[in-house]
This record gives C-alpha cells, structure tokens and sequence, in this order.
C-alpha cells in the first residue's frame, strides 16, 4: 500500500479541498523523491562494483610495479662480469666478493669456478673473482 493510497482513505476525513491537494502533491513528491532516490542509489551501486573492481586490478599493478622497483634497485647494487656479480662500493668499485647474479648471495670461490649455494649457480671464469674485481676496479680509474 503506497502513500497515495494511503491518503485516498482519509479524503472524507480532511478539512477542505485545498489542504487535500497539498497533502496529495506533498506524497506525489516524497513518492518521486523516493523513486529518484533508488535510481540513484542502484546507480552508486553499480559505479562502486566497477571502481572496486578498478581498485583491485590498480593494488596488483602495484604490487607488481612495487616488485620491479625493488628488483631494480637491488641490480643497480650490482655490476655483472663474467657471469659474476660483484657488489658496487660508495666509491664506484667493486667488492672482491663474487655474488649470485640469480639470488644476490655469496658464492664460494674456487679457482676459477663460484657456485652459489643457494640456486646452484656455477659459472667458470678466465681467472679467479678477486682479480676480476681488480680489473674492474683498474678500469674505473
């Protein structure tokens, strides 16, 4: 039972005509107003799936984005050569040390053979990691 028909019950009961008429606009407004109200109500529904679908997909991108940035920085910490990677030094040079190019960890090092004892990563060079980072640090200078 709506408003209206709720009002048509009482229209022996009121005064006069034109309080009638007032009180029949005032429920035909509230009746529109509550029909406008659920439009938008649907419409901020539909709008707030979308954008936490939107807001799902952009914290992925970003996870994503956040994971790159991290692997970035952490190869910029590196310089690569011969298959080893050496650990740059705030002077621009590198550590003796010969590091996982995979896992960034320390390998053993034998004579012209490191392997990683994470991965398992071997790699056989010309000669041993402590002169290799010597050459590169001689070409820096």
């Amino acid at each position: 039972m709506g408003a209206l028909d709720f009002l048509r019950e009482f229209q022996g009961r009121v005064l006069d005509a034109a309080s009638y008429q007032l009180l029949l606009r005032n429920y035909e407004l509230q009746e529109k107003n509550n029909q406008l109200m659920k439009d938008q109500i649907e419409h901020l529904e539909k709008e707030l799936s979308v954008l936490r679908n939107q807001n799902s997909q952009l914290a992925a991108e970003h996870k994503d984005l956040l994971t790159k940035v991290k692997e970035f920085e952490l190869e910029k910490q590196y310089n690569i050569h011969e298959g080893i990677a050496f650990k740059l030094k705030q002077d621009g040079g590198v550590e003796p040390t010969p590091y996982c190019p995979n896992c960034h960890l320390a390998m053993s090092n034998g004579i012209r053979v490191c392997k990683c004892p994470q991965c398992g990563y071997i790699v056989r060079t010309s000669s041993n990691a402590d002169v290799l980072a010597r050459e590169l640090n001689a070409h820096r200078d």
